[in-house]
């Protein structure tokens, strides 16, 4: 297999696990939605220029356009999970001790779950002290068969939203990503909403590490939406197949 049709592999891999079409990718990037094919086919020379615009279209930074990470596209598998209560892909508790919002995602989730859910985040910040709240946001739980999957796009699109809105409440956020992938998206994220000096994105394969720095970072002790270990992670990926 040449460079290009490396790349090309690439960024079709990239497109899938993001959850959008060639055509979404194209108008994201400002790219003739045939170029795209043919990138992805491994048959057009790119410029630096629209590798750039493929990159910020797909939400990764350039250097990450070119590492390999093995993930799970999405599928029809996600879409059926959707339709499991969200109650069992969200859990979500608040410690006003503490000032803490956290919570943890371990299905996928559709646009009206994201605004149904930032709706009660803001609610509960409501309660709290403002310009006090840490929030722990633990991610690690979005895998399938074993790998990760990210938020789609839209989804993405009412975090940032909620992220603008809570920046004023906030004293700290700590989130543990899935993979290099997912936390290059939300530093990415962070910087748009205005959170960046204030979040903390952690990827670590080492459970018991990440939830000690996560601890740490926010000055608290416990929580309880954490994962625990691998297992947890292992078997709630076998409850989305």
């Amino acid at each position: 297999m040449n460079i290009l049709e490396e790349f090309g592999k690439r960024v079709k891999e990239l497109r899938l696990k993001t959850g959008i079409t060639q055509e979404a990718l194209a108008i994201r990037a400002e790219l003739d939605r045939s170029y795209v094919g043919a990138i992805e086919r491994g048959t057009k020379n790119l410029s630096l220029l629209n590798i750039e615009k493929l990159a910020n279209a797909l939400d990764v930074d350039l250097p990450y356009l070119f590492e390999h990470e093995s993930f799970a596209p999405r599928c029809a598998l996600l879409k059926k999970e959707m339709k499991k209560p969200l109650e069992k892909r969200f859990i979500c508790e608040v410690d006003v001790n503490e000032q803490v919002i956290a919570w943890r995602v371990a299905g996928p989730l559709s646009e009206y779950d994201a605004r149904k859910l930032a709706k009660e985040i803001k609610n509960k910040a409501m309660l709290l002290r403002k310009g006090e709240i840490k929030l722990l946001i633990d991610n690690r739980s979005m895998m399938v068969d074993g790998q990760p999957f990210v938020f789609a796009p839209e989804v993405y699109d009412v975090w940032e939203e909620l992220q603008q809105w809570l920046c004023p409440y906030l004293d700290q956020v700590v989130v543990l990503c899935n993979s290099t992938f997912m936390k290059n998206q939300l530093d990415r994220l962070a910087k748009r909403s205005g959170i960046a000096v204030l979040s903390k994105h952690i990827y670590n394969e080492e459970i018991e590490k990440s939830n000690k720095k996560a601890l740490a970072l926010l000055g608290i002790s416990k929580s309880r939406i954490l994962v625990e270990t691998t297992v947890e992670i292992d078997q709630e990926s076998k409850v989305l197949v």
